[in-house]
C-alpha cells in the first residue's frame, strides 16, 4: 500500500477531488486549477492526475455531483417519479435542477456540455422516457417534446446564474424601479421592470414564476398528446 501524503490521515480519492473542485468554485471567485486543489488537498499535482487527466475533467465530476443534488431533490418533492403525476414530476424536475444548480452558481456555466454516459444519465433518462410516454406522446413527438423542456430549464438556469455571478462581479447593482407616477402611465412597462429584478429582490417570487412557466409549457406538451 503506498504512503500516505504528509498532512493527510487518509488516501485521495476522486470523490475527495469532486467535493474540492464544487468547493472552490463555490468560494469563487476564480475556477480550480490543478495546483489550486493539489494545495488545499496537501498532495501534489500528480496525485491529482493519477485519479483524472485534465482539470476539465474534474469539472466534469463536479457537474455529476450538482446533478446529483437535483435528483435529490426532485425525490424529495416527488419521491415516486415513477408513479407520480408525469407533469408534477416534469416541474418538480425543473424545480428541483433549479435549486440545485442556483446553489452552485459558479459551475452552472458548466452544466451544458455534453454529460458522459454513464450510470446517472442512462437513469435520467429512464426516467425522462417514462415521463413522456406516460403523457401519451409518440417517440418523436417525446423526443421534440423534451428537446423544449430541457432547453427552456437550462436556458433558465443558465440566465440566473450568469447574472448572479455578473452581480458578485459589480459594487453597485442597476435597479429597474420606476416613480408612481411612471408606474400610473405605463403599469405593463412597470411590471415588467419588476420582474428583471426579481431574482435580486424575491428569490420566492422569482422561483414561483419559473414554476408557473415550466407548468404552461408541460401543459403544451399535453395538448400535442392529445391531439
Amino acid at each position: 500500500m503506498s504512503r500516505l501524503a504528509e498532512g493527510r490521515k487518509t488516501h485521495l480519492s476522486p470523490e475527495e477531488i469532486a467535493a474540492e473542485a464544487l468547493r472552490q468554485f463555490d468560494a469563487g471567485p476564480d475556477e480550480p486549477s490543478i495546483r489550486s486543489l493539489a494545495a488545499e488537498l496537501n498532495v501534489g499535482p500528480t496525485a491529482i492526475y493519477h485519479h483524472y487527466p485534465s482539470v476539465a475533467a474534474i469539472y466534469q465530476a463536479a457537474v455529476v455531483l450538482v446533478w446529483n443534488e437535483a435528483v435529490e431533490e426532485t425525490l424529495r418533492l416527488v419521491p415516486t417519479p415513477f408513479k407520480s403525476d408525469p407533469a408534477e414530476v416534469l416541474v418538480a424536475s425543473g424545480v428541483g435542477t433549479r435549486r440545485a444548480w442556483l446553489a452552485h452558481h459558479r459551475l452552472a456555466p458548466h452544466m451544458a456540455a455534453t454529460p458522459e454516459a454513464n450510470d446517472f444519465t442512462t437513469g435520467a433518462l429512464a426516467v425522462m422516457s417514462s415521463v413522456f410516454e406516460r403523457l401519451g406522446l409518440e417517440p418523436e413527438e417525446a423526443a421534440a417534446c423534451f428537446h423544449t423542456y430541457t432547453s427552456f430549464m437550462i436556458g433558465a438556469v443558465l440566465f440566473a446564474a450568469e447574472r448572479k455571478i455578473a452581480n458578485d462581479q459589480l459594487d453597485e447593482l442597476p435597479s429597474h424601479s420606476r416613480s408612481d407616477e411612471e408606474r400610473a402611465e405605463d403599469p405593463t412597462r412597470a411590471s415588467i421592470d419588476d420582474a428583471m429584478d426579481l431574482s435580486i429582490t424575491d428569490p420566492d417570487r422569482d422561483e414561483e414564476l419559473f414554476e408557473q412557466g415550466l407548468e404552461r409549457l408541460v401543459k403544451s406538451f399535453q395538448r400535442v398528446a392529445a391531439a
